[in-house]
């Protein structure tokens, strides 16, 4: 159960805070698609935020949580036609995790500078440094660390922690669009 860090999280509708704190830590690669946060995907389609934010942000957080629950298809139908820069953010989130990691770099690129990669790195304080570009989540050395975890080289609960974080980061941008 993937512990939420950021107060802006907390004002979601009880059943879909409920939802994403039920579901398990995303892993960094493509693994089983986690059932009742599908369920609950397919039954809300509106996410219960329908009264609250634009359409726009209900496919961003959307394309975000298919990847919280591990359906890299459904978030990849989405993110592919999501032309900004958070669309592109998740797509390349959804190309890491899927291994395709030249891909998500391409993905990366297309996002180019964006607050979530400030305020990853202000949120830690302790990025290694060859994670950071100054005080900022550098997506390219994060992409090959997941790369070299995923090798079965160490560092694979940094990363996912750090995916975790990068998840609540974007989403709660994405609550604001």
């Amino acid at each position: 159960m993937p512990k939420i860090e950021l107060d802006a999280l907390d004002t979601l509708p009880g059943p879909l805070h409920q939802a994403i704190t039920n579901a398990p830590l995303p892993p960094l690669g493509d693994e089983d698609v986690d059932a009742p946060l599908a369920a609950y995907l397919a039954e809300f389609p509106q996410l219960g935020l329908a009264d609250t934010i634009t359409e726009d942000a209900i496919a961003l957080c959307t394309s975000g949580l298919w990847l919280l629950a591990g359906d890299l298809d459904r978030s990849h139908t989405i993110s592919q036609d999501l032309g900004c820069a958070e669309g592109s953010f998740w797509h390349g989130i959804m190309h890491r995790r899927e291994g395709d990691y030249g891909n998500a770099k391409y993905w990366f690129r297309r996002v180019g500078s964006h607050p979530v990669f400030e305020h990853i790195g202000a949120l830690t304080g302790e990025l290694p440094p060859t994670l950071r570009t100054g005080d900022a989540l550098d997506p390219f050395a994060f992409v090959d660390a997941v790369q070299q975890a995923t090798a079965g080289l160490p560092g694979a609960d940094q990363c996912r922690d750090l995916q975790w974080l990068e998840w609540q980061c974007l989403f709660a941008a994405c609550l604001g669009k």
